[in-house]
């Protein structure tokens, strides 16, 4: 009597389409909801500078420190824009590393890969994610897209307020507006060179460091795999600098280095 053996042995498959699709549109929901958040913020901001703005100029008693006031709050809401800009990058960068790398391959070959280089990047960065974008880069994207047309328009409201509001009550009377810029003891050159010399300074930044930054949803296959490769010294908290954390998501076959001075 003869006997045969049958050995199975367990072949590779893809990763799920089902699978991926589900991880898709989760990470898809989690930019939204984010994106969500920073227009919101805009929407305030907007919405509190056309409110100030209105009701400075309403009355000449109304002081157009209120609209310098009203250019520090909407810094704040810049600021918290930026640092959520930073999170919603994140998740758009792997957003769109699922649509170069793995939907285009499934809609035009109709087939995936085994072992791509982009399944390899975003289980590394699902179990050790790193921000994409410094808070500088962003705080100038921010500055670029809504909050210069903004600042700009606060800028022409104080303007207009020196020009046609005299605060004669503060024994300010004067043809030129800079010196009914004064606010109490400042004198108004003070105030007037100051916020001149901070706007400078504010559209200076935004052109050097906001001139290349594009958004991550209309990124190249090339561009996205580079700032996924290359998450320049982002790390989402300090801890996961230290060498042990470091280590554990790292072997010798990666070909991404494992400290961030070592990043491009």
């Amino acid at each position: 009597m003869v006997r045969y053996t049958i050995t199975m042995t367990a072949s590779p498959n893809p990763p799920s389409v089902s699978a991926s699709i589900h991880i898709y549109r989760a990470l898809m929901d989690r930019a939204t909801t984010w994106r969500q958040r920073i227009d919101t913020s805009t929407n305030w901001a907007i919405t509190t500078s056309g409110a100030v703005a209105g009701f400075v100029l309403s009355d000449d008693t109304h002081s157009h420190a209120i609209l310098l006031l009203t250019m520090l709050l909407t810094t704040m809401f810049l600021v918290v824009e930026a640092r959520r800009m930073r999170y919603y990058d994140l998740w758009a960068s792997w957003v769109r590393l699922l649509e170069t790398d793995y939907l285009v391959g499934v809609i035009r070959d109709h087939q995936v890969g085994l072992h791509q280089r982009w399944e390899r990047l975003l289980i590394r960065d699902f179990e050790d994610p790193h921000f994409k974008a410094s808070f500088n880069e962003m705080l100038a994207r921010r500055l670029r897209d809504n909050y210069v047309a903004l600042f700009t328009f606060l800028l022409l409201m104080w303007l207009l307020k020196l020009t046609i509001h005299q605060p004669v009550d503060q024994g300010i009377s004067s043809p030129s507006i800079i010196p009914r810029a004064a606010i109490g003891l400042i004198p108004g050159p003070a105030v007037f060179w100051s916020v001149l010399a901070c706007y400078v300074l504010m559209l200076g930044f935004t052109l050097v460091m906001g001139r290349d930054q594009r958004s991550a949803e209309t990124l190249s296959r090339e561009r996205t795999l580079q700032r996924l490769s290359a998450p320049r010294q982002q790390q989402m908290s300090r801890r996961q600098s230290q060498p042990a954390v470091l280590a554990r998501y790292h072997d010798e076959t990666d070909d991404i280095p494992l400290h961030t001075r070592d990043w491009d």
